[in-house]
């Protein structure tokens, strides 16, 4: 039985089954993990669908797609970086590769079907709530045609993540380098490194992955930092490291235990949970004094220390005066060791411009250079991209300013039916994001059902909720090193400010937030049909099963656990990405 349309409420009492489910559309904007994800999991669990994802690249991937620079990788171990529903017992590294990393999500992608939601090759350029429809009205730009492509929906997804607006130095004379130059996350391998010699501008996590990967093949790099950087001796889920007695932050696994982990039952889930297990330690090092961040501390100032004791003036330059963790703590396995070598020169001095073949500092000195790759990140404001225009056109740039806030990192203000992966306070303070994606899907599966069964035009969580969040959010984290003085991404890039991009606790405290919704912290309109009367939802007083005649006894079977079968699919007509 298909859903039906109803034009009063005596259609719906003689009509409607309790059961029969809305028919709901569903954008999707993003195909990176976050969109993997929706396309999985939604078309499984949600009946009367119609699912689209909107992706402006060539295939799946996102973040992975994009960044394939040298020395790309996940800070977060292999066996926590995967979907619950899909191990990968052939991880080849502890950390593994950001190419590893591709072909584990375009794999999972055609086991499951999901290109066949997919639209790739459309940007993404704005959205509108209409409030007489009660449906969004998406607005994209086909790379391809070049024409504007509108569709509508019930629901709208902002899949996009938080580090896919790439920023370029703002550095007088960079336009005219005669050189070739590049940004990290649009890396060209056509470019040659060797023997040449290279400008790396920036120390986040992206530069101090990619200077140990060229420093052997390069005759010279002028490594530009700007701030300084806590180096972790140990990456999260460091305790396998010292489990192994393994000092160089991260490990090939053995051909041995890759065989065990594929054909021995049970080991490679084992493994699975020792590791998990480690990263989803309470987050203690973060607050104020306590003894964890003190000993977090003493260890990684012992450990720069040590590693740079032939460098005094980098590690001098280079150690922060704020806490450990008030800034995005990296491991950078190599990297302090790399800033020791003869050919790499670690450069604090501002830039003050780039000619067409060097580079000059504040002090005067110039620097020829052959290459410049710009390792400055992502814009991370959150505001400045394209338009989401919601309740009385209220736009989410205005409802976010000063700060991005939103009901339990899902739900931003004034933008009814919308959704975030990934929103304001939405990233585990310890624990893998993946899993944390995988929470927030499920809980937007049940909204979704809930206003399919109940004939909810709109929903939206009220002021109050979002308020109460916010405010919960600033008390949690006034405990914590993240309000101490420091430049953060955490903090939208800025030095002081209030700390929106994690959640108040760790992965699996969110996993208990947003098991349950509570459906009282919303607001709701209902469609015309049952508007009068919000119990019109319950119809004619039967279920599908006894109007179509069909089994009527499910409630005997024992409880059902989600199984996401796989699905034979041909992804042979999408790109290979762009790199």
């Amino acid at each position: 039985m298909g859903s039906m349309s109803y034009n009063s409420y005596e259609d719906l009492l003689g009509n409607k089954p309790i059961d029969e489910p809305r028919r709901m559309r569903v954008i999707c904007i993003g195909a990176g993990v976050s969109g993997i994800l929706t396309a999985i999991r939604f078309p499984r669990e949600i009946p009367n669908l119609d699912l689209v994802v909107y992706e402006k690249n060539s295939d799946v991937g996102g973040t992975w797609l994009e960044n394939c620079y040298p020395g790309v990788r996940c800070d977060i171990p292999s066996a926590g970086y995967q979907f619950t529903f899909e191990d990968n017992p052939a991880w080849t590294e502890f950390y593994a590769s950001g190419e590893e990393i591709q072909a584990y999500w375009t794999r999972t992608a055609r086991k499951y079907g999901v290109y066949k939601y997919c639209q790739f090759n459309h940007r993404f350029e704005g959205a509108r709530w209409n409030e007489m429809q009660g449906q969004w009205e998406v607005t994209l730009h086909n790379n391809v045609t070049g024409q504007p492509v509108i569709d509508t929906a019930d629901f709208v997804i902002s899949a996009t993540g938080l580090l896919n607006r790439r920023e370029y130095p703002k550095i007088p004379g960079l336009e005219t380098f005669t050189g070739p130059k590049m940004h990290t996350a649009r890396w060209d391998s056509n470019i040659e490194l060797e023997n040449k010699r290279i400008a790396l501008i920036g120390a986040g996590s992206t530069g101090i992955q990619i200077l140990p990967s060229i420093q052997p093949i390069v005759q010279r790099v002028d490594h530009y930092v700007r701030g300084q950087n806590w180096i972790s001796p140990l990456g999260i889920g460091g305790e396998e490291l010292i489990r192994r007695k393994n000092q160089t932050g991260n490990f090939k696994h053995s051909p041995e235990e890759l065989w065990e982990f594929r054909h021995t039952p049970g080991t490679y889930h084992a493994f699975r949970h020792r590791i998990e297990g480690d990263i989803n330690q309470a987050p203690y090092a973060v607050f104020t004094d306590h003894p964890a961040q003190e000993a977090l501390h003493a260890l990684t100032l012992q450990s720069m220390k040590a590693k740079l004791e032939s460098k005094p003036r980098v590690a001098e330059a280079l150690t922060p005066q704020w806490p450990v963790g008030c800034k995005r703590l990296t491991p950078g396995p190599g990297y302090l060791e790399a800033c020791c070598k003869s050919n790499v020169d670690y450069i604090n001095t501002p830039i003050k411009s780039i000619g067409p073949d060097s580079i000059e500092t504040a002090d005067g000195t110039i620097r020829e250079t052959d290459v410049i790759i710009c390792a400055t990140g992502f814009n991370v404001t959150r505001t400045g991209g394209p338009q989401w225009i919601g309740r009385g056109g209220a736009t989410l740039d205005t409802v976010w300013n000063p700060d991005p806030v939103a009901y339990i990192s899902l739900f931003p203000p004034e933008m009814p039916n919308m959704f975030i992966y990934f929103g304001p306070n939405g990233g585990p303070l310890t624990g893998s994001t993946m899993h944390m994606l995988e929470w927030s899907c499920e809980y937007m599966i049940k909204t979704i059902q809930k206003c399919q069964r109940e004939y909810i035009r709109s929903i939206s969580a009220s002021k109050r909720a979002i308020t109460g969040f916010q405010d919960h959010c600033e008390k949690f984290f006034d405990r914590t090193v993240f309000m101490k003085e420091c430049p953060s991404w955490f903090k939208r890039g800025q030095a002081k400010g209030r700390q929106v991009t994690s959640w108040p606790g760790s992965g699996v405290h969110a996993r208990q937030a947003l098991l349950n919704p509570r459906w009282e912290d919303f607001d709701y309109e209902y469609l015309d049909s049952v508007a009068d009367i919000p119990l019109g939802w319950m119809g004619n007083g039967m279920t599908v099963a006894q109007v179509q005649g069909t089994k009527t006894t499910d409630y005997l079977d024992p409880p059902i656990v989600p199984q996401y079968a796989a699905v034979e699919q041909d992804s042979s007509s999408n790109g290979n990405g762009i790199c």
